[in-house]
């Protein structure tokens, strides 16, 4: 059996032809032997923060291919080592392996056949030598990425929303059979809890700034900074626990644009999978929706539709716990939990706005931000910063090597950016 690298890629090695023969096996196809694997990238530069994505190409004893994708974690030791101490790749591990699985059956037990799948299918997961997980690859099945930076599309939306309302409500019933469930997730803003997150700290101060900035919208900028305190904070980490008295569902947890696939006949998006299950829980569906309707929506989707795909999830959501024998929460209800989770949408919206402001070409109407000031906007028509422009985003930049080309960002301070010839912060941490 032969393996072939990428030249352009550094393959690990415990990417070997071992892994891969045991996730043949895990698969159903015992019998058949691995004569040969090549290995290319599995995702672009800065699209998977938290892991590293490989494909694999499996040419098997009689003949057949296979198309695998391996998650390893991301390369630097200190976010490999948050990796594992937050256990996202074994929460992610769980879900595939698990979880998923259990609540596609109880669609399956009412509606054989109706309804398609909720993700790819996990052969193989493990933390030996290190996390990883190996799934099956759903591209040749006809399901790629939808274009992250023009915004989905109505019908996107409706297919996307649709799923999340089966998903939800299939994860309900399941949570009534097994209670015990949430107790094998944790709360991802666990580590907020005392009230201190540097991560919402700076994304509230750096939308005040640019508040300050725009003319018209001055006056939001101290609304904005009185968000950056204790309570605050912890009232964010509170929706994300399981509430005894609510309606709970098993969430996504970053259901966005770049964690969804879509198929496509006609041109049309037909069917979805979800992928990257790290930071799933057991909470409101508010978290979804939410996180949804504030990263992914076209412009024009978001200024028109918005009440309608609420409105639609919520069709979903009632024909389904109807078929499981179960009752919805009604509209006013779902409408009602919305609201009570505002402030994660507001801070969404803000991360969102971040994240799409760096390294992306200015334009008046869409101003962006300087990677390396972090917060300084420039426009075209305002005066640009300084600095040039990279090619690193953000969620690369943490806690790797300085140097001129490529500013850091120190993980403590979160906000201070430094690079070669730029002032270093002072604070006592590398």
């Amino acid at each position: 059996m032969s393996e072939e690298k990428s030249a352009e890629i550094e393959v690990p090695s415990w990417l070997n032809k071992e892994l891969i023969q045991q996730a043949i096996r895990n698969s159903g196809q015992e019998s058949l032997r691995l004569e040969k694997m090549a290995v290319q990238r599995g995702s672009a530069p800065g699209d998977n923060y938290a892991s590293i994505i490989y494909r694999v190409k499996a040419t098997l004893s009689d003949g057949s291919e296979r198309s695998l994708l391996v998650k390893g974690p991301p390369a630097g030791e200190l976010m490999a080592s948050e990796m594992a101490e937050n256990g996202l790749f074994a929460i992610e591990t769980n879900m595939l392996a698990n979880i998923v699985p259990r609540i596609e059956g109880v669609l399956e037990e009412v509606a054989p056949g109706r309804f398609g799948a909720f993700a790819a299918r996990c052969p193989l997961g493990g933390t030996a030598p290190v996390h990883h997980l190996v799934m099956e690859d759903l591209r040749p099945e006809g399901f790629t990425l939808a274009e992250r930076k023009r915004g989905l599309g109505l019908r996107h939306c409706l297919v996307a929303l649709r799923a999340l309302a089966r998903f939800h409500a299939a994860s309900h019933a399941l949570l009534r059979r097994q209670p015990e469930l949430p107790q094998i997730f944790g709360n991802p803003w666990e580590m907020a809890r005392g009230g201190s997150s540097p991560f919402v700290e700076a994304g509230l101060q750096s939308a005040a700034d640019a508040c300050r900035l725009w003319p018209g919208f001055e006056a939001y900028a101290d609304a904005l900074e009185k968000y950056k305190n204790p309570e605050q904070i912890k009232k964010l980490v509170d929706m994300f626990d399981t509430k005894n008295d609510g309606f709970n569902v098993v969430v996504h947890g970053d259901f966005w644009t770049n964690n969804m696939m879509f198929r496509y006949e006609d041109g049309i998006p037909v069917d979805i999978r979800f992928v990257d299950y790290q930071v799933s829980n057991v909470c409101s569906p508010a978290i979804d929706i939410l996180y949804f309707l504030n990263t992914s929506l076209s412009d024009n989707v978001s200024e028109h539709h918005q009440d309608l795909l609420i409105r639609e999830y919520h069709a979903e959501l009632q024909e389904v716990m109807g078929l499981l024998g179960l009752k919805a929460p009604s509209l006013q209800e779902l409408l009602a939990d919305l609201d009570r989770h505002g402030l994660y949408a507001m801070q969404t919206s803000i991360n969102e706005s971040i994240n799409q402001s760096i390294n992306e070409p200015l334009s008046r109407c869409s101003p962006r931000r300087c990677k390396i000031c972090w917060r300084t906007w420039t426009a075209t028509g305002c005066a640009p910063c300084k600095h040039q422009s990279t090619n690193q985003s953000i969620n690369q930049s943490i806690n790797e090597p300085l140097s001129r080309c490529r500013p850091r960002r120190c993980k403590s301070c979160w906000p201070t950016w430094t690079a070669t010839g730029c002032t270093p912060c002072t604070a006592p941490h590398a």
